[in-house]
């Protein structure tokens, strides 16, 4: 049985924390438009592609099986429930 390094290169995290980084910059300035209820959509598409990237990177989803990523295919759905009744309805 064949085992899946996980072990990354400074290349790998110093692209991680860049991306995070630009993530971050976008998201204050963001903050700094009035494009109504556009920014707070926006803003948590922004936050939800930055917590992809800390799942993928930081705590191995890639790694596990499939019941964690139906696990957090399944929070993310509830996130998604949460955020159209609250803002839609």
């Amino acid at each position: 049985m064949e085992q899946q390094s996980d072990i990354k290169s400074a290349k790998y995290y110093t692209l991680v924390l860049t991306g995070l980084i630009v993530l971050t910059l976008i998201s204050a300035g963001l903050s700094q438009l009035n494009l109504g209820f556009v920014n707070t959509i926006l803003a948590i598409g922004v936050a939800g592609l930055s917590a992809c990237i800390v799942l993928g990177s930081f705590m191995k989803v890639k790694l596990d099986g499939a019941f964690a990523r139906l696990l957090i295919a399944g929070i993310l759905a509830l996130a998604l429930l949460i955020f159209f009744v609250a803002f839609v309805g």
